[in-house]
């Protein structure tokens, strides 16, 4: 055998999962994702001493850490997660991102094997209509506070032996956005951090990883309900938070280092960055400042 640990092998034909060979993942390409959970980047499995094919997050993890600022809505979604996976235990912690300080005792409090960076706010405006306080929150919940998590899970997961660390930034992190140049900003600072990170990871322990996904305008209450009225059309446009998160995951088990989520995105994108600097300001401005008007 090339590779074997308590229930998992590999040789140059074959994943064996116990005595059974799994013929679904290609051995030249398998990985560990991390929490008994393995993929060859197309197909995804995880292994106890019994395994199945999984469709969901939630069902692969034992214990979930869900952190946010309200409690009421994190009581409410881990009572929806415990109903819907049985083996599922959440532990709920109110925390406000805003705080740098005390970041490594959530660290230090939660052993997990995937991490996922996901809070994000910001505000199409302009600049003059920020106070600093408003700036200095949206650059720590975006950027200091995802920096600071990646770093020290990062340095634990090295002494574990393997983990990741899956960062959600933004389209708007691609190229840069009059009218919301704080919250751009931002999102750009950690998906340049992110990819730099995996890329010294991968030196280290190939097993440990950051990985970054950027969706697009999402059918969310990110934005408040007047200025989701101006998008007016284009609304129908935007991908639903339930098909993002999928293809987030989706792309998380193959192991890209960075993605865009979703194929308009991917196509605009693509389009944007065609157009000279001068031009994507011109026209990123005209669309948001019909926004804010």
């Amino acid at each position: 055998m090339d590779y074997s640990d308590s229930y998992v092998a590999v040789d140059k034909n074959n994943v064996y999962f116990g005595n059974q060979i799994v013929s679904d993942l290609d051995p030249n390409k398998l990985y560990t994702v991390g929490n008994d959970y393995y993929s060859d980047g197309i197909n995804s499995y995880f292994c106890l001493d019994t395994f199945e094919k999984n469709e969901d997050l939630a069902n692969k993890s034992k214990k979930l850490f869900l952190l946010a600022r309200s409690l009421d809505k994190l009581n409410l979604l881990k009572k929806e997660l415990e109903e819907k996976f049985s083996s599922l235990e959440c532990v709920c912690i109110k925390y406000d991102l805003t705080d740098i300080n005390n970041l490594e005792n959530i660290v230090k409090n939660c052993n997990v094997d995937l991490v996922i960076n996901c809070a994000g706010f910001g505000k199409i405006t302009d600049f003059s209509k920020l106070s600093d306080k408003e700036d200095l929150d949206t650059i720590n919940v975006n950027f200091i506070s995802p920096l600071i998590l990646t770093k020290k899970f990062s340095e634990k997961f090295l002494q574990k032996g393997q983990g990741i660390i899956l960062n959600v930034c933004s389209t708007a992190a691609l190229y840069q956005h009059p009218y919301m140049a704080v919250y751009s900003s931002t999102k750009s600072a950690l998906l340049h951090y992110s990819l730099a990170l995996d890329e010294e990871l991968s030196h280290k322990n190939k097993n440990v990883r950051v990985l970054s996904v950027c969706p697009g305008p999402t059918a969310s209450n990110f934005f408040d309900k007047d200025i989701q009225k101006k998008f007016g059309s284009s609304q129908k446009f935007m991908m639903s938070s339930e098909e993002t998160a999928k293809k987030i995951i989706k792309a998380m088990e193959k192991g890209r280092r960075f993605s865009i989520i979703g194929f308009r995105n991917r196509v605009s994108m693509f389009l944007i960055n065609l157009l000279p600097i001068s031009l994507q300001l011109r026209l990123a401005g005209l669309v948001l400042k019909k926004v804010i008007k």
